[in-house]
């Protein structure tokens, strides 16, 4: 297991005597997750924590005077939150401390910091930015979150909230009662992507029952069932049901499971419930993936839907050459350095914010672009593999500018080399675009345009 350490809050101070990080020009890797504490107790909004944790060797360390011995980091956490509109309609942000004894310390490898920004949110399906800056170095990390479904708990249903994968929790000590990741009485150290290492013995679960039926005097019970299941849904290992005694209406899951015997791989933990009062039960699976090392350079889970898109067959690399021609030169350079994790969710969250028609369910104008891409790698590619055609000058102009309106192919010119002329008519007056095959091998060069920042010949 790595080590783990809990970020404590502490004001800021005056910096001086900073210790350089390594890789500095690079944005920070971070990893969040939302959690939906959807209690019934909360007639309008529910609370959600946006749980995150970094490397602490990516932050920058300082002593704040001469009388203190001790270095420092500091951190600003910044959450906003979009509709399905795409707008944002709520945000939240938090500054937090770190303190180690030597710059040596600040640089250990594999020690990871956590903590958490929270936040009331109405019921709706929501979409989130998690921004963490390193106050001292400037340096700034990203992470994208879909899919956040905001729902109450039914008042007379039995229902689980709250749910979490951890590496570890622990009963809190009196000192700790105060930290952001103590709930319940418990510390717990959330696991954002639900990554394992094959070294790791054991894993541990969080989750809260609400609605259960309970009579203050009066002995009654519960019962949880965890089993493990494969990719596939086949069940791995049936871990059995623990009766539980009720202290009321509500109770704190927290499970911790033995994984020594997991091969690597994706895996479900199901959790099931059942109220042995009113025999009402549900249900909730956590995804875990099982890997030789701590690397999150792995693709997510696959996620459940209910409409084929081209899109989730793409792999990242083809992802990012889709909108390479439309991302400014920012957006381009923290792409390139952040994970595979952190691509998956920049793109995500790109996309949602240029949807076309955000009232449907498709993104009709990725659609486009996928066929786009194919057709210009099937037509213009110059490798055997047919997948660079995207990367030609008809590519580009077909990606960003879209199919010709008409076209001059010239195969046999009387002088020169064989030429062909696109013509738009959708932009301003009307554009031209001149591609000239200079060499003969049909690779196809943008000679000629009278459109504004292209060759002009």
């Amino acid at each position: 297991m790595r080590s783990l350490f809990y970020v404590t809050m502490m004001a800021l101070g005056v910096m001086s005597a900073t210790v350089v990080a390594d890789e500095n020009i690079r944005p920070m890797q971070v990893y969040a997750h939302a959690i939906v504490f959807n209690s019934p107790s909360r007639d309008s909004s529910v609370q959600v924590d946006f749980s995150f944790s970094l490397d602490r060797k990516q932050l920058e360390f300082f002593r704040p005077d001469t009388t203190d011995p001790s270095y420092y980091g500091r951190v600003f956490a910044q959450v906003v939150v979009f509709g399905t509109d795409g707008l944002p309609v709520d945000s939240a942000n938090t500054y937090f401390s770190v303190k180690v004894k030597s710059p040596q310390e600040g640089k250990e490898e594999t020690f990871t910091l956590f903590n958490r920004v929270s936040m009331l949110l109405k019921t709706g399906l929501y979409s989130a930015r998690l921004t963490l800056i390193d106050v001292v170095s400037k340096r700034s990390g990203t992470f994208f979150l879909d899919q956040i479904e905001v729902v109450l708990a039914p008042v007379n249903k039995l229902s689980i909230g709250g749910k979490t994968l951890a590496y570890k929790i622990s009963v809190a000590t009196e000192a700790q009662m105060a930290d952001r990741n103590v709930r319940n009485g418990l510390k717990v150290l959330s696991n954002p992507l639900g990554i394992v290492h094959v070294q790791d013995s054991s894993l541990f679960i969080y989750s809260e029952l609400y609605n259960l039926v309970y009579e203050e005097g009066t002995d009654s019970n519960y019962k949880l069932g965890f089993s493990i299941l494969k990719q596939n849904d086949e069940l791995f290992i049936d871990l059995g049901y623990k009766h539980r005694s009720k202290s009321g209406k509500t109770a704190v899951v927290a499970q911790e499971i033995n994984i020594s015997e997991w091969p690597q791989g994706k895996y479900k933990i199901r959790l099931v419930a059942v109220d042995l009062e009113s025999n009402q039960a549900d249900t909730t699976f956590f995804g875990v993936v099982r890997m030789p090392d701590y690397n999150p350079e792995v693709a997510t889970l696959t996620k459940n839907s209910s409409t084929f898109d081209p899109y989730d067959t793409l792999s990242i690399e083809v992802r990012e050459q889709l909108v390479s021609f439309e991302l400014i030169e920012l957006q381009k350079s923290t792409l390139q350095y952040l994970t595979m994790v952190g691509k998956t969710n920049f793109l995500d969250q790109y996309w949602r914010e240029h949807d076309s028609d955000p009232d449907t369910p498709e993104i009709e104008n990725r659609l486009n672009l996928i066929k786009l891409y194919e057709y210009a790698n099937r037509h213009w590619s110059v490798n055997f593999e047919k997948n660079d055609g995207w990367s030609t000058d008809r590519g580009r102009i077909l990606l960003s500018k879209g199919h010709w309106d008409e076209i001059d192919d010239f195969q046999t010119p009387v002088i020169g080399n064989p030429f062909t002329v696109w013509y738009d008519h959708s932009i301003k007056e009307g554009v031209i675009f001149v591609f000239e095959d200079k060499h003969g091998f049909g690779d196809y060069n943008l000679v000629h345009s009278n459109l504004e920042g292209e060759i002009y010949s």
